[in-house]
């Protein structure tokens, strides 16, 4: 055992060399572990390129989805853009109205101060200010709706405050006239083309629900047997020292809006109120869909 450590004979140590050839080939076994490193560096190389993969196709794969989510946003606001009805400027429906001889309570539009004598003295007093704007749909929760304005003082309030309200274009000075509120309209249906509807109006109108339908063009027995058959047609014959309202004029608009929206063509109209009294009936407040 001393032997193979110590200085031996030439003989032991030929002995002995194979043995450390044996051992030099163990350490010439250097190429085997440049392969497993090169196997080593291979497969940290495949983990990268997996790695690089999947975050390319993640970002991919989000670019699609912010593609789906950019494209469905758009196609909502296109959908949405088709689904909001075109309404007509408030002061071109009344201008449209009277070519239908349809009658108006006096108005005028302004959009300035300067405007307001002008406006009073055409429509009269006392007089109704009104809120207009093509987003407006419902005045009175809008607070847009101001009476019995006698004095351009009081004009002028009015006038600065309904302004102020969003989406309002201008303001409508309209002759304050007293009787019953109806409502009255018209809607194109693909099945039966346009249907002229009457009912008891006002702010109630959804609520009350009493409502009659015939299709256009009406004749004057058509628009007779449509006010007849609202619940609320003893109140427009006049009931409690009330006066009843003029039918006969009641019965000719009906047969002339019935007229006008065919000629026209548009998809849907309302007037409401429209008020009524002994003297005939007047629209005041009108909204068209073109």
């Amino acid at each position: 055992m001393i032997s193979l450590f110590g200085k031996g004979s030439k003989k032991k140590s030929s002995k002995k060399k194979p043995k450390k050839a044996t051992k030099k080939k163990t350490v010439k076994k250097k190429p085997v572990k440049k392969k497993a490193v090169k196997k080593v560096k291979k497969k940290a190389v495949k983990k990268t390129a997996k790695k690089i993969v999947k975050k390319s196709t993640k970002k991919k794969a989000s670019k699609k989805t912010t593609k789906k989510t950019v494209n469905k946003t758009t196609r909502k606001k296109a959908v949405k853009k088709k689904e909001e009805p075109l309404r007509m400027d408030e002061k071109k429906a009344y201008d449209k109205l009277k070519t239908g001889k349809i009658p108006t309570a006096p108005y005028m539009f302004i959009k300035k101060e300067k405007d307001i004598k002008a406006a009073m003295k055409k429509a009269g007093v006392p007089c109704v200010m009104k809120v207009a704007g093509t987003s407006i749909m419902h005045k009175t929760e809008k607070n847009g709706i101001y009476m019995n304005i006698d004095s351009e003082e009081r004009a002028l309030e009015a006038f600065n405050k309904l302004m102020k309200i969003k989406g309002a274009d201008q303001v409508v000075v309209q002759k304050q006239l007293e009787g019953l509120e109806l409502i009255v309209g018209t809607k194109k249906s693909d099945e039966f083309g346009y249907v002229v509807s009457a009912g008891i109006g006002g702010i109630y109108v959804e609520i009350l629900k009493d409502v009659t339908f015939r299709i256009a063009p009406l004749s004057k027995n058509d628009a007779e047997e449509m006010i007849k058959e609202l619940k609320g047609y003893e109140i427009l014959k006049g009931i409690r020292g009330k006066k009843a309202i003029n039918m006969e004029k009641l019965h000719d608009l009906l047969v002339k809006i019935s007229k006008f929206a065919i000629n026209n063509k548009y998809k849907e109209m309302d007037i409401n109120p429209l008020i009524c009294n002994e003297d005939g009936c007047w629209a005041t407040d009108i909204r068209i869909i073109e």
